[in-house]
């Protein structure tokens, strides 16, 4: 016997089934849309609690976790809309696993970029971090400082993904440890510097703008990485010194003087008087104590120290306010002219080195 098919009832069987796929591919949709348009929202409202809620919309937009935070709220919406629809449409295990996989990478890629962007001297949390510090922190410090977090942060995530792929994570450390020392063998001066470089983080002998002297080198402080440090010299030349040379060396920095010394040597001829000696010492004494770019604290010599071949030396030496290289030299210059007035005024010369010869015939 012939089984009959009623043909209305399959034909609406499927259309219902056509129609319910629709709408829940509609709803799917409407879930993607609904999350973006949350996402704005939803971000500035993160970013209001994490830094201060009196925050203008304009200032909320410029945060550098505003944008990644609406792209991994997007993605949270597609993740769900996925979720919603995958018991409707007919999926194979493998493609679900891969499509789950693809999700979580992306979400991890994009939280560690939101992260890795929002961590600059620029960020609220850290410029709270940075005033409330006891401890100054200069602005080459937190710059070091943000870098290492941020090279942490992104190995951090690569392992996430290495993991959600599959790969066994422990033995890629041991691996990547072994791998590291041949890597440190074959580039040791890389390492050294990079070595130098955390030594300069913990000290600190300089920072951004100070004007120092390492070695042969002299100029202002660029900017201070772990692997070189960059200094602008008096010729307007950017140069970059490795850090395990900056390390080894003796530094001289400038900007942490407090006072700079003026102090130079006059030799008197021989057939000077000795009350115009003692004249032109105490004119000068009493030209450096009116002075008011010459620290007044009893530092001031001028003095009569010995009688050497060539005649009477004076040893003159102060203290300027100064400390700036170019205003000290100018200062230098105005009590170099007002030590030459005073031995014109007094007619003294200074003597200059001499050597008699005496032939025999």
């Amino acid at each position: 016997m012939k089984k009959t098919v009623d043909c209305d009832s399959f034909f609406w069987k499927r259309g219902y089934m056509n129609i319910e796929i629709v709408t829940q591919i509609a709803i799917a949709i409407g879930i993607v849309i609904g999350f973006r348009i949350l996402s704005a929202g939803i971000a500035s409202l993160i970013i209001k609690i994490l830094t201060s809620k009196n925050k203008e919309k304009k200032d909320v937009k410029k945060n550098p976790f505003y944008r990644p935070i609406k792209i991994i709220f997007t993605f949270v919406g597609i993740y769900v809309a996925l979720r919603f629809i995958k018991t409707s449409i007919a999926v194979s295990p493998e493609i679900e696993a891969l499509i789950e996989k693809i999700m979580k990478i992306a979400m991890i890629l994009f939280v560690a970029k939101a992260f890795g962007d929002g961590l600059d001297d620029r960020n609220g949390i850290v410029t709270k971090i940075q005033s409330r510090s006891s401890k100054e922190i200069n602005k080459s410090t937190v710059n070091a400082a943000l870098r290492v977090i941020k090279v942490l942060i992104y190995i951090f995530a690569g392992f996430l993904m290495l993991s959600e792929l599959g790969y066994n994570i422990s033995g890629f450390i041991t691996g990547l440890g072994i791998s590291g020392v041949v890597i440190t063998l074959a580039a040791q001066d890389t390492a050294k510097s990079m070595i130098g470089g955390l030594a300069l983080f913990i000290d600190k002998p300089f920072k951004t703008g100070d004007y120092i002297k390492v070695g042969d080198y002299e100029g202002t402080v660029e900017d201070i990485k772990f692997r070189s440090t960059s200094i602008r010299t008096i010729e307007n030349s950017v140069l970059h010194i490795p850090n395990s040379e900056v390390a080894s060396l003796a530094i001289i920095n400038y900007s942490e003087m407090e006072k700079r010394r003026y102090y130079t040597r006059l030799t008197l001829e021989l057939d000077t008087p000795l009350e115009k000696v003692e004249m032109t010492r105490r004119k000068i004494e009493e030209m450096l104590r009116k002075r008011e770019d010459i620290i007044q604290d009893g530092s001031i010599s001028v003095r009569f120290q010995e009688i050497s071949d060539n005649g009477y030396d004076i040893i003159v030496m102060a203290y300027f306010y100064e400390t700036g290289y170019l205003e000290y030299l100018y200062c230098k210059e105005e009590v170099n002219y007002k030590i030459m007035n005073i031995l014109q005024n007094e007619n003294v010369e200074l003597a200059y080195n001499t050597q008699t010869i005496y032939m025999k015939k």
